[in-house]
């Protein structure tokens, strides 16, 4: 007899002792006799002979997040349906507390001090608590706008109508400055801006060089001086920061339109805000902030800065430079909630090629650079910075009835058009092949800096102005603008020559000192049988490193000077 197991038949032989007959008789397998239930980690194994009967569930996890906070850090939470074992996991970094704008607890009065607090506008713990300093003069102004403080006669207007504003709310500030704060239903408006004209009472002289802040429902905020008809106007093209970090200042767009954004700068870390930044709109609607002397801007001491329109709706979009005192720079669009947090620090920095020689082989260092080569030059940079496409020749159609769409330069004209850095010699006529003078390249050069939104800083401190170019020449400010940057030279009898022609050398002078670029000779000594080369270019001609620069792509390392690599 064999006995039958789990999963195979037993075997009985019959056998006959007298002849050796035999037969045999199977009995069917036993099959397995299940042990305990499956688990998530356990098989269920037959109690016989030990085989897997069910393998082993696994777990079945269920999710469950834990936002962070503004202290804590959030997480996952993973835990099984079926025996409740659980696990953390994707950790998120705390939120960090962000701040509001002072809160009035008590209003001031002449007698006695106020009380202001800030708090997080996400937990609502309180941040920083402040006292206001008691009133010295107040006055609201008449149906004239006009109000008297300390000898001070405050008329307020609206600048286009000259109607007078009423119910605005005049305080003369113990050091002297004074506040003002427009009564409900007007904002401060670069569309509809607003004059204050302060004189003295007892002969009506105008008071300049004394300082006014005027603030709104909104929390909007623009200040400045009074010119010497003792008049100012806000918002302007540019402001300061106040306690709050904002500045509310004023651009037009392509159309001509007037529009009104407010800036506030925070330390990203602390949330802070940061008092004293200077806010400017370029003439392409960029958004530069340069930075109180002091305000380090690096990895470990980010800035944000957040842009809203006068009625504090956020601005998605906006191209924001920040500037710091030691020369940095970083660039970058706010987010939908009208955010950019800078910088984002690069050590090394790829440097395209943005200018190419001739099929000859030749560079033509001395030839006059045409208005479509140039408008080459600032689409290839522009479209590296950001990482655009360049629309391809065939493809493409311009407003400029000169540009068929084959041309070599179609697509360059066109990127550039629709980020406003060029311009045409009338409104259909771009002239591509007409020498660029040099005023018109710095025009451009201008305009290109504004959306490039990196490269030197200031240097000039005091513009002395060049005797050929009158206030009223049509580039004059772009060429102030230039020459303030030192992005462009006169000459040594201080002319400009604004309409004479500018060489290809010139150019790549004047676009190496705009975009911070500088050779590293040992380097290109080094390296020269593998770098971009040109018959016509001798290493003696005055601008042989800076076309080298150009015209040969590198990965550069940046410090003090540039040093190169492959």
């Amino acid at each position: 007899v064999t006995s039958p197991s789990c999963t195979g038949e037993g075997v009985t032989e019959y056998r006959c002792e007298r002849c050796g007959y035999h037969y045999v008789d199977g009995n069917a397998a036993s099959g397995h006799k299940p042990g305990e239930e499956a688990t998530c980690t356990n098989p269920q194994l037959c109690t016989v002979c030990g085989a897997v009967i069910t393998p082993a569930l696994g777990h079945s996890f269920k999710s469950e997040v834990t936002a962070p906070t503004c202290t804590e850090m959030g997480f996952t939470t993973y835990t099984c349906e079926r025996c409740g074992e659980s696990y953390k996991s994707d950790y998120v970094k705390a939120t960090g507390h962000k701040s509001s704008d002072w809160i009035i607890d008590k209003e001031p009065t002449t007698n006695s001090e106020g009380s202001k607090h800030k708090e997080c506008l996400s937990c609502g713990e309180k941040l920083e608590t402040a006292t206001i300093e008691k009133l010295y003069l107040t006055a609201t102004t008449d149906s004239k706008g006009e109000a008297v403080v300390g000898g001070y006669l405050v008329i307020v207007t609206d600048t286009d109508t000259q109607n007078p504003i009423s119910n605005a709310h005049v305080v003369l500030n113990k050091d002297g400055s004074l506040s003002i704060r427009l009564p409900n239903g007007r904002i401060i408006d670069y569309a509809d801006q607003t004059t204050v004209t302060v004189k003295l009472v007892k002969d009506k002289t105008p008071v300049s060089e004394l300082p006014i802040a005027v603030t709104d429902m909104n929390d909007n905020y623009s200040a400045g001086k009074t010119d010497k008809a003792g008049q100012m106007t806000i918002p302007s093209g540019s402001g300061i920061t106040n306690d709050d970090g904002k500045a509310t200042v004023g651009g037009k767009d392509a159309d001509g339109d007037r529009y009104t954004i407010t800036v506030k700068v925070v330390d990203f870390e602390t949330g802070r805000p940061i008092e004293g930044a200077v806010v400017t709109i370029g003439k392409t609607g960029n958004i530069t902030v340069k930075l109180p002397d002091g305000t380090d801007m690096d990895e470990n001491n980010r800035i944000t800065v957040i842009v809203t329109d006068n009625r504090k709706n956020p601005l998605e979009d906006e191209n924001v430079t920040v500037k710091g005192d030691m020369g940095q720079s970083a660039s970058g669009k706010t987010d939908e909630d009208g955010e950019l947090t800078v910088p984002d620090v690069v050590v090394e920095e790829r440097h395209g090629v943005y200018i190419y020689g001739y099929e000859d082989g030749t560079f033509g260092a001395e030839r006059n650079m045409t208005r479509s080569e140039a408008a080459a030059i600032f689409a290839r940079l522009l479209a590296e910075k950001k990482g655009d496409s360049i629309p391809e020749k065939g493809s493409v159609t311009t407003k400029y009835t000169d540009i068929p769409s084959n041309a070599w330069y179609a697509g360059y004209v066109k990127y550039l058009t629709n980020y406003g850095v060029v311009y045409g010699r009338g409104d259909k006529i771009f002239a591509p092949n007409d020498e660029i003078t040099r005023a018109e390249f710095t025009v451009m050069a201008v305009r290109f800096f504004e959306v490039y939104g990196e490269g030197a800083e200031e240097i000039v401190e005091k513009y002395e102005g060049f005797s050929d170019v009158s206030s009223g020449y049509w580039a004059a400010e772009y060429i102030k603008d230039a020459a303030i940057h030192g992005w462009v030279y006169g000459y040594g009898d201080g002319t400009f020559h604004a309409d004479a022609n500018i060489t290809r050398a010139e150019v790549v002078s004047l676009m190496n000192r705009m975009l911070g670029r500088t050779p590293d000779k040992a380097y290109i000594e080094k390296n020269i049988r593998y770098l971009n080369t040109f018959s016509d270019l001798s290493s003696k001609h005055w601008a042989y490193l800076a076309v080298m620069e150009a015209a040969n792509a590198h990965t550069a390392t940046l410090g003090d000077t540039e040093t190169w690599s492959k």
